[in-house]
């Protein structure tokens, strides 16, 4: 093939350093990761992982902030978490490893089947307008809206770079442009749409509920674990102090003014 259109953590196993270019524990907002993409040298760091396997990468669309996702029970503790057969795919299936989950990588076309049969106990998937047309609210109804294993999900466009560098410069700029285009087309499609399925869903009798502290806390020290696994390679230690630079940047800004502004103006409008 000449080309793909994919989210990029389903690569780790080649290297743990294409799950930036997704989503990772504890990571960026799909704001924040637009910012170090195209503003913190970001592109250029894709562009150097995917040079070690022939590609050259761009994102190419984003489904924002990824649900917690589906449980047949609530969970009240880290303790919930042992034993618990659940499909996580990325680093953030290896975190919960580490807290005792059962992870299963399932493709998407076996997800729903498996929740069904009792294969595996919950599932996390994309967020509520995916989720729901996926109809894992026919199987259970206990739905978690807030995860810590991908706050932003982001797809990319790789083209072997021998075919890319046959191309024109004006041709080279087009999938560029077009790449970027549908970053941002996709993120809002999601945002879009994401609200109103969340009340359908709400409608049909899902239980709407958020992970209690002690379960982030526990999320957090699991996800550091990953990190340090992967430490020891240079690329992915480079990469990963470069994300977490640009993140601390962006993140103080947008949490005083834009995140400030949205709560007061939905309190003042009751929103």
């Amino acid at each position: 093939a000449d080309m793909y259109h994919a989210a990029d953590y389903y690569f780790v196993n080649q290297h743990p350093a294409f799950a930036f270019f997704t989503g990772v524990p504890f990571g960026m907002t799909a704001t924040e990761l637009n910012n170090w993409y195209y503003h913190g040298g970001g592109m250029q760091r894709h562009h150097e992982l995917g040079e070690i396997f022939g590609l050259v990468s761009f994102l190419a669309g984003n489904t924002g902030t990824q649900a917690g996702g589906w449980f047949r029970k609530e969970i009240k503790g880290p303790e919930d978490f042992n034993g618990l057969k659940f499909r996580m795919p990325g680093l953030g299936g290896k975190a919960l490893g580490y807290m005792g989950a059962s992870v299963q990588n399932l493709p998407g076309a076996e997800v729903y089947q498996a929740l069904a049969s009792g294969a595996i106990d919950g599932t996390e998937w994309i967020g509520p307008w995916a989720d729901e047309k996926a109809g894992f609210q026919e199987i259970t109804k206990f739905y978690y809206t807030a995860g810590f294993h991908e706050p932003a999900a982001g797809l990319s466009v790789a083209v072997n770079k021998e075919v890319f560098d046959s191309l024109s410069p004006s041709q080279q700029a087009a999938i560029e442009v077009a790449a970027g285009h549908a970053n941002v087309w996709n993120l809002s499609q999601y945002l879009m749409n994401n609200g109103a399925a969340l009340e359908r869903l709400k409608a049909a009798g899902v239980k709407v509920l958020k992970f209690p502290d002690s379960v982030w806390d526990a999320f957090g020290e699991a996800s550091q674990k990953v990190y340090d696994e992967f430490m020891g390679d240079d690329l992915f230690a480079s990469i990963f102090k470069d994300y977490r630079a640009s993140m601390k940047a962006s993140s103080g800004w947008i949490r005083d003014s834009i995140e400030e502004y949205r709560r007061q103006r939905d309190r003042v409008l009751g929103v």
